[in-house]
């Protein structure tokens, strides 16, 4: 195992990469921008995160991580950039609406989708999503399933039911269903057009997007 140095105010903590196998310090690495509201980090040799690993992996890596890592953890969100305004950014189009009701996760998001060029719509639930979208008319909509007041299903259902909103494209952001035929029963409840299964990474999202909307720079 490779030599570590302990950081400034705290120790190493070395941790096996579970995508190229070499070893890092999790200690000082930064965090991936996967949306998700439980975020991992960094591997520095081959640049992939470890989000999409085994739950036992993950629990591990947690239970075992220095109290300085879990300092940085519970203060993430400060180092997170939030919006020009509590709603984002609606000036630029593509304009996205997204849909969550945890207050990290729309937090990354708009840094995610800012950087990839497309103007920002933040919601914390699918009933003040809707007043947003015929406020807006966004050009894409990505909502979370698990919200208060109106989850993303009936939010989906309630604005393709709407005449001048059906046209728009939602894709449904879920860590629950793994299973195809789950995904594909709640595409058609929820009349949505697509699928993401969080944590959604940054390539990841980029891609789909990319199908769905021209190109954030307008060409």
């Amino acid at each position: 195992m490779a030599e570590f140095h302990p950081p400034e105010g705290g120790e190493a903590y070395p941790f096996i990469c579970v995508a190229c196998g070499r070893v890092f310090d999790a200690a000082v690495q930064p965090w991936c921008e996967c949306i998700t509201d439980n975020p991992t980090l960094v591997c520095p040799h081959c640049g992939a995160c470890f989000c999409q690993a085994e739950k036992e992996i993950l629990q591990g890596f947690w239970r075992e991580a220095p109290p300085a890592l879990w300092k940085r953890k519970l203060l993430k969100r400060i180092e997170i950039t939030p919006p020009p305004s509590e709603k984002g950014n609606p000036l630029r189009r593509p304009l996205i609406l997204v849909a969550d009701d945890n207050e990290d996760t729309r937090l990354v998001a708009f840094r995610v989708l800012e950087e990839l060029g497309y103007g920002v719509l933040l919601a914390r639930d699918g009933v003040e999503a809707f007043v947003m979208a015929k406020h807006h008319r966004p050009d894409l909509v990505l909502t979370d399933q698990m919200m208060p007041h109106m989850d993303g299903k009936h939010f989906s259902r309630a604005l393709k039911s709407e005449p001048t909103l059906a046209h728009i494209p939602v894709i449904l952001m879920t860590g629950l269903y793994k299973k195809d035929r789950e995904r594909i029963t709640l595409l058609k409840e929820s009349m949505a057009d697509d699928f993401l299964t969080k944590p959604i990474s940054f390539d990841k999202l980029g891609e789909v997007l990319a199908g769905w909307l021209r190109p954030a720079n307008g060409e």
